[in-house]
C-alpha cells in the first residue's frame, strides 16, 4: 500500500516535471527567436554604423578615408579637350596706346620703328560713388478733399534715405547671397562707396519687404492656382526655437512660409480648402491628411524617394532587397520613356506590371512592409506619365530649399516673428524671380511698380 501510494507520488511528480520541461523548452525557444531577432537588427545597425559611417537625417553616409589615386589626373583640362576662351566684347569704350621707349630687357634706348602692332583688350569696372539727388516736391491743396496732397517720388520707397537700386542690392546681398549684416556695409562702401550701417541693412530688408507684400500675395493666389506644385518642408529655427520652412514650388513661382508646425495645417492655410493642380511630395503623412482634406486631388509621390528607399532594401536585405530595387528602378526607367505622353492605359499596365513582379511572400519583415504601402500609392505613383505640367520627382522642392539650408546654418535662422516673415517674403521674391531666369537688381523695379507694392 505505501510503495502504491509514493509510486503514484513519483509519477505525479514525474508528469509535474516532464510539464517544466516541455514549458522550458518552449521558453527557450522563444527566447531564441529573440535573441536571433536582435542579432539580425544588431548586425544590420553594425552595418549601418560601422567607425567610418555617420548618420544624417537617419540616412547612413560613409566617411571614406583619404585615399590617393595610383593614376593621379593631371589639374585642368584633358588632352583633347575643347579650349574654352572669354568670349570678346561687342564694343569697345576706349582705346589706349601703349608706346615702347626702351628695352624691356636691356633698358637701351637703341630701338627700330615699329615692327607691329599688338591688341589686347581687357574688361574692368569703373569706380563708382553714389549719386545724391534732391528731389523738389510741389504740394498743393485740394479742394475737394480737403488736404494738402503730392506726387510719389519715383525710384524712392516711401520714408526711405536710400534709392530702389540701392536698397535692392542689399537685399539681394543679405538674400540672394546669403551675406552677414556685418559685410553687407563693407561690400557696399567698397564697391560703390555708399556709407551705410549694420542696423540699416536691417532696416532696409523690412522696408523692402513691405514693399513686395502685395507680389507676395500674388504669388500666394498663383501657387493655389498652378496645375502642379512641388511641396516640402526642412527644420528652421525663429529666435532659438524649433520652426520649419515650408517651400511651394511651380515652373514659375516659388513661395515660402515659416511656421511653427510641421503638420498639415500649415499647407491647409497656405493652398486654402479647395486648391487646383496635383500636389508632389516625398509621401510625408501631413501632405496626406492635406489631400483629404482638399478633396482627395490628385498626387505625385517623388520617386526619388521611393529608389532611395528600395536602394537602402538593396543594401541590407539581400536578393529580396535587391529584387525591389532593380523592379523599381526598371519600372521608373519605363514610365519615364512615355514623356508625359501617355494614356491611363499605359499607367494601369505600368502598375499591375510592377505589381505582378513586387507581389510575393517576402522572408524579411521589413521587404514586404516597403511593398505593401508602396501598392497603397497606386493613384500617386504615374500621375507624370500622363501629366505635362507634374514631375515624376519633388527634386524642385528640394532644390529651393538648399539655399535657405545653407543660409539657416551661417545665420542660425531669424530671431523673431516679424524677422520671418521679412525673410519668407524676400526669398519667395528672389526664388521666384531665379525660376523665371531673371534677378532682383533688373526685374525688382518694375515688379514694384505693377504690383503696387
Amino acid at each position: 500500500m505505501i510503495e502504491d501510494k509514493k509510486s503514484r507520488q513519483l509519477e505525479q511528480e514525474n508528469e509535474r516535471l516532464k510539464r517544466e520541461n516541455e514549458e522550458l523548452k518552449k521558453k527557450l525557444e522563444e527566447t531564441k527567436k529573440k535573441y536571433e531577432d536582435v542579432q539580425r537588427e544588431f548586425e544590420e545597425y553594425k552595418a549601418r554604423h560601422p567607425e567610418t559611417v555617420g548618420v544624417k537625417n537617419g540616412k547612413p553616409y560613409i566617411l571614406k578615408s583619404p585615399t590617393k589615386s595610383l593614376n593621379p589626373k593631371k589639374p585642368g583640362a584633358q588632352p583633347g579637350h575643347k579650349p574654352f576662351f572669354r568670349k570678346m566684347p561687342d564694343t569697345v569704350d576706349a582705346i589706349i596706346k601703349v608706346p615702347i621707349e626702351k628695352c624691356t630687357r636691356c633698358c637701351g634706348r637703341n630701338l627700330s620703328e615699329v615692327q607691329e602692332i599688338r591688341e589686347r583688350t581687357a574688361e574692368d569696372i569703373p569706380r563708382c560713388k553714389p549719386v545724391v539727388t534732391r528731389y523738389l516736391i510741389e504740394r498743393k491743396y485740394c479742394r475737394d478733399c480737403k488736404c494738402i496732397v503730392e506726387n510719389e517720388v519715383p525710384g524712392v520707397l516711401p520714408k526711405a534715405r536710400l534709392g530702389l537700386r540701392s536698397m535692392l542690392l542689399v537685399t539681394w546681398l543679405k538674400i540672394g547671397l546669403r551675406l552677414t549684416e556685418e559685410a553687407i556695409p563693407k561690400v557696399v562702401y567698397a564697391s560703390f562707396g555708399l556709407s551705410i550701417s549694420e542696423r540699416e541693412v536691417v532696416s532696409i530688408l523690412s522696408q523692402v519687404a513691405n514693399a513686395f507684400g502685395p507680389y507676395y500675395d500674388q504669388l500666394l493666389q498663383d501657387i493655389r492656382n498652378a496645375p502642379a506644385r512641388n511641396m516640402d518642408e526642412t527644420p528652421w529655427r525663429v529666435d532659438g526655437e524649433n520652426a520649419y520652412l515650408w517651400a511651394f514650388i511651380t515652373k514659375g513661382e516659388a513661395l515660402y512660409v515659416i511656421a511653427s508646425s510641421r503638420s498639415h495645417e500649415v499647407p491647409l492655410n497656405v493652398l486654402g480648402s479647395r486648391p487646383n493642380g496635383v500636389d508632389i511630395h516625398d509621401r510625408f503623412s501631413a501632405y496626406e491628411t492635406l489631400a483629404r482634406k482638399t478633396g482627395n486631388r490628385p498626387q505625385q509621390v517623388c520617386w526619388a524617394h521611393i529608389l532611395g528607399d528600395s536602394k537602402e532594401l538593396e543594401q541590407f536585405h539581400g536578393e529580396e532587397g535587391a529584387l525591389i530595387h532593380r523592379t523599381l528602378k526598371k519600372t521608373f526607367e519605363e514610365s519615364m520613356s512615355y514623356n508625359h505622353k501617355g494614356t491611363v492605359e499605359d499607367t494601369e499596365r505600368l502598375f499591375h506590371k510592377m505589381k505582378f513582379r513586387l507581389e510575393r511572400q517576402y522572408s524579411s519583415r521589413i521587404c514586404g512592409k516597403f511593398v505593401g504601402n508602396l501598392l497603397k500609392y497606386k493613384d500617386q505613383l504615374f500621375v507624370f506619365v500622363t501629366n505635362p505640367h507634374v514631375d515624376a520627382t519633388n527634386n524642385a522642392a528640394e532644390r529651393g530649399l538648399r539655399h535657405s539650408v545653407v543660409a539657416r546654418k551661417i545665420s542660425g535662422g531669424t530671431r523673431s516673428k516679424r524677422g520671418s516673415e521679412i525673410y519668407q517674403t524676400l526669398i519667395s521674391v528672389v526664388h521666384t524671380l531665379r525660376q523665371r531666369g531673371q534677378d532682383l537688381l533688373s526685374h525688382g523695379p518694375n515688379i514694384l511698380l505693377t504690383s503696387h507694392g
